[in-house]
């Protein structure tokens, strides 16, 4: 049995997966130690779109309190609703709810060929409607995402600053690699001034940004993180940078196994 297929068992045995519905009527308040993982399902369609997304309340976390929201990489795309929970952040505050006491509102993008932002409508419904069902508070949210949806990390909190107390791409990049028809682009060199990449860091440059990358990445060159850097800089902006030598493109596992980046959204969070 593959470590994959372990780790979704692991979760459906200990995991009480309750309907959208039932979200209003439960309550972290007065919670037993023991009180379980929980997985909400706010699946839905859009544009005659089905979309996935669940919001992880780990034993740790408090309902309607502190939330990140992941956006995974390409490799989980798809709307069976379970691939976006098994690598990177949902994983580790799964596994590691002390570490992650927050809130993971984590949506699934069903295509490869298209970027977040193609979906930056139906991430923001997704958030809206976990807001109403009083499963997070929308005033304490920071988002961060692996990969492609490093690059989701960048170009949603850049659209929408006012959402994010900060964001934290990991392994990510500014372009898209995609053209209009949604066809895949040779991805070109960027530089702190780029003009993509200088977009960017003004869209950003309001919001504290951790950016994380491995130094050895073949997917995802690391330059991609280290141009955007250069660029927050040059604006004098609240912005931190972790390369993790030799390690490849799973520099989430680096990430997200770190509780110094924990601590900071935790505390940027909590800061009001």
């Amino acid at each position: 049995m593959s470590r994959a297929c372990t780790f979704v068992i692991a979760i459906l045995a200990s995991t009480i997966i309750l309907l959208p519905g039932c979200a209003t009527s439960a309550s972290r308040s007065g919670a037993e130690p023991d009180t379980p993982l929980r997985i909400y399902d706010l699946s839905f369609e859009l544009n005659e779109q089905q979309y996935a997304c669940k919001v992880i309340i780990n034993e740790a976390a408090t309902m309607g309190g502190d939330a990140l929201l992941f956006l995974h990489g390409a490799g989980e795309c798809g709307t069976d609703g379970m691939s976006q929970l098994l690598v990177g952040l949902p994983r580790n505050a799964i596994q590691n709810p002390e570490m992650w006491p927050f809130v993971i509102i984590a949506p699934q993008k069903p295509t490869r060929n298209s970027e977040w932002e193609d979906h930056d409508l139906a991430v923001l419904y997704m958030l809206d409607q976990a807001a109403e069902k009083g499963l997070y508070d929308p005033d304490r949210l920071a988002i961060t995402g692996i990969s492609q949806g490093g690059h989701g990390t960048i170009t949603i909190a850049g659209r929408y600053p006012d959402r994010f107390k900060a964001a934290a791409p990991v392994c990510g990049y500014v372009r898209s690699v995609f053209d209009e028809n949604r066809v895949r682009i040779p991805r070109e060199p960027t530089t702190p001034t780029t003009p993509e990449v200088v977009q960017a860091a003004n869209s950003l440059s309001g919001m504290p940004t951790w950016i994380h990358h491995g130094g050895a990445d073949s997917v995802v060159p690391v330059t991609e993180s280290q141009s955007l850097y250069g660029a927050l800089q040059n604006l004098d902006a609240d912005t931190r940078y972790s390369e993790y030598p030799g390690v490849n493109h799973n520099s989430w596992d680096n990430a997200y196994s770190d509780q110094a980046l924990s601590d900071w959204f935790a505390d940027l969070l909590r800061a009001e």
